[in-house]
């Protein structure tokens, strides 16, 4: 196992975080860090790494560019190192892995949908991440995060909220009002029926 390399896209992003750039060095001169990318191509040096690409349709036009021909297959991937002239390509062992909040795969660009063949939709939030809130919370967490559009709230949302109900100053109904928005009171009547209402059950 070589490790695993993140990008998390935004539109702010650039290809220095894909393939590197020159930072100073202490030698008062400059030296070049190489992006996660590369990193992810020569892993530790005999295996290459596996490259995550978190929320990839956020990535910009020139950022995306850059990561299609990184995907490229490993005949034809390769970089040229700006500080040493080397020609860097991906070690055998290399991979790549991509997420998106995309609600179809066809919303993506063909070019990128034909370097992931394998797309695996997740529609339910991990049993171990469910079990980390109490009790009264996961089958309504687990009902919303895989919700549908519109219905749909995130395990992040409910992490803050089963903070934010603690707070004696905030109190639990005004806290599902603060973090859930227009989902608030499916929330909130839930809580006291211990279920929720069948238009949020998953269909």
């Amino acid at each position: 196992e070589s490790g695993a390399f993140r990008l998390i896209c935004t539109d702010d992003m650039t290809n220095s975080d894909v393939t590197g750039c020159w930072q100073p060095n202490d030698n008062g001169s400059w030296s070049w860090l190489d992006g996660q990318a590369i990193r992810a191509w020569q892993g530790d040096g005999i295996t290459g790494g596996r490259l995550v690409i978190d929320e990839i349709d956020k990535a910009g036009g020139d950022v995306f560019a850059t990561l299609l021909a990184f995907l490229d297959s490993t005949a034809s991937a390769s970089f040229t190192n700006p500080a040493t002239g080397e020609v860097v390509t991906p070690l055998p062992g290399f991979s790549a892995v991509m997420t998106s909040n995309i609600e179809h795969p066809d919303e993506l660009p063909i070019a990128l949908r034909d370097r992931f063949p394998v797309a695996i939709k997740i529609d339910a939030p991990h049993p171990a991440a469910l079990m980390s809130l109490p009790p009264e919370l996961r089958v309504i967490a687990a009902t919303l995060v895989a919700g549908k559009p519109g219905k749909r709230a995130s395990l992040r949302a409910f992490y803050a909220y089963n903070q934010l109900r603690q707070n004696p100053e905030v109190g639990a109904e005004r806290a599902a009002r603060m973090v859930f928005g227009h989902l608030a009171q499916p929330i909130i009547d839930a809580l006291k029926i211990g279920t929720l209402t069948p238009e949020y059950a998953l269909a």
